[in-house]
C-alpha cells in the first residue's frame, strides 16, 4: 500500500472513532479538540474530527510516513498494558518480510556510526530522552518511542574475535499498537535520531 493511500485510509479511520475512548486505550491525553502524543522526545498534536497532524511547536508538517505511523498508533491501539518484556524485531509477527529493511536501514547504519563509541552512544541516547537500562552490554538505553511502546537499544563493543553488534528491542506488547511494518519505522527512526544526534560525535 503506497503511503498515499495508507495516509488516506487512516485519516478515514480515524474520523470514525470515540476520540475519549481512543485516548484511554492508546494512553495519550485527548484536549480541546486534539489527541496530544508523545513521540520520543517530541510532541504531536492529531486534530479531531477533522483529522491532522501536526508536530506542538513547528509550522513544517510532519514526514507522511510519520504521520501515518502516529494515526495508526491510534487506530490500533487495545489498552493491552504494558508487558515489560523484551523482544527483538525478527521476533514480532510476520517480521520476516521486513526483517532484512529493519536490518540495512536500523541497524547496520546505526552500527557504522556509533558502534565503536560508547561515550558518544550514550551521549546520543540521552540526548533524544533515553535512560539508563540495566541490561549486558556497553550500553544500553530504554526510549519511549510512543506512549505504549517502550524501545531499547544496546551496544556490544567488539574486540579482537568479535565485532561490535548493536540490538534494537521492542516491549513484547508493541504489536497490540503497530504492525510490524510500522515498528520497522520506529527503529529506522531511533536509529536514524541516534547517529545524527550532534551529541553523537561527543568523544
Amino acid at each position: 500500500m503506497g503511503l498515499d493511500v495508507a495516509y488516506r485510509k487512516a485519516q478515514k479511520d480515524l474520523e470514525k472513532v470515540s476520540p475519549h475512548v481512543i485516548a484511554s486505550l492508546s494512553g495519550v491525553s485527548f484536549e480541546e479538540g486534539k489527541f496530544i502524543i508523545p513521540f520520543f522526545n517530541r510532541s504531536f498534536w492529531v486534530h479531531h474530527p477533522e483529522v491532522k497532524v501536526e508536530e506542538a511547536g513547528s509550522d513544517t508538517p510532519p514526514p507522511l510516513w510519520l504521520q501515518v505511523i502516529i494515526m495508526h498508533y491510534l487506530i490500533n491501539a487495545d489498552g493491552t498494558p504494558v508487558s515489560g518484556m523484551w523482544t527483538t524485531y525478527r521476533h514480532l509477527p510476520d517480521a520476516y518480510l521486513f526483517q532484512q529493511r529493519f536490518t540495512n536501514l536500523a541497524l547496520q547504519p546505526l552500527l557504522k556510526a556509533l558502534g565503536n563509541d560508547t561515550e558518544g552512544f550514550s551521549h546520543a541516547a540521552l540526548s533524544i530522552g533515553g535512560t539508563p537500562m540495566s541490561r549486558s552490554g556497553d550500553a544500553a538505553f530504554r526510549f519511549l518511542a510512543l506512549p505504549k511502546i517502550p524501545m531499547g537499544c544496546i551496544l556490544y563493543l567488539g574486540d579482537e574475535e568479535v565485532t561490535s553488534s548493536i540490538t534494537i528491542l521492542f516491549d513484547a506488547a508493541a504489536p497490540h499498537y503497530l504492525p510490524t511494518e510500522d515498528l520497522s519505522y520506529l527503529g529506522v527512526y531511533l536509529s536514524m535520531a541516534l547517529s545524527s544526534s550532534p551529541e553523537s560525535e561527543t568523544k
